[in-house]
């Protein structure tokens, strides 16, 4: 038989409620995400101007990553990356969205990488990439932590920093 006018009413308001909700979750993850990356970008070129480059200045993992103890909740990994000429210059405290973070500083030639690590709570990042402003960025999850580089180098140069950082990071 037919179905009834009203079932068919109620059925299409089901679906343009759910479509809604569908939209209105996308939307503010995009909102996000946007977010998150134009705050990166600020950080890092805040970072470059004056002073505020390094809290803790040394080519040595092994006196970074212990500087961040009792000053973040987590533990940041912290590799060297000279050998893949990217070599480590330090690192400083941020806050990214909200939340204390550890920014570790690498080189590149004449430029500067800021990677902002800090604990992925319920919402992980998704491994993206992403262009604003002449600014490029790498960003991914692994074991609990978020991590996003943000740099004026060219792409294929940022992804090969965040390739290798995931290949030397220790367990």
């Amino acid at each position: 038989g037919t179905v009834p006018s009203w079932r068919l009413f109620l059925g299409f308001a089901a679906s343009i409620a759910c479509a809604a909700v569908v939209g209105f979750a996308w939307g503010g993850a995009r909102a996000r995400t946007n977010g998150l990356i134009d705050q990166a970008i600020t950080e890092h070129v805040r970072s470059l101007q004056g002073a505020h480059l390094l809290d803790v200045a040394s080519t040595d993992q092994h006196t970074v990553k212990p500087w961040f103890a009792g000053k973040l909740d987590f533990s940041p990994p912290v590799v060297d990356l000279a050998s893949a000429g990217f070599p480590l210059t330090g690192g400083r405290l941020e806050y990214i969205e909200g939340h204390p973070a550890a920014a570790l500083v690498f080189r590149r030639r004449l430029h500067t990488i800021n990677l902002f690590i800090w604990p992925a709570g319920d919402a992980p990042q998704l491994r993206r990439r992403a262009e604003r402003t002449g600014f490029h960025l790498e960003s991914w999850s692994d074991a609990g932590l978020n991590f996003l580089a943000v740099s004026e180098l060219a792409p294929a140069e940022l992804a090969t920093f965040a390739e290798k950082f995931r290949e030397l990071r220790p367990d």
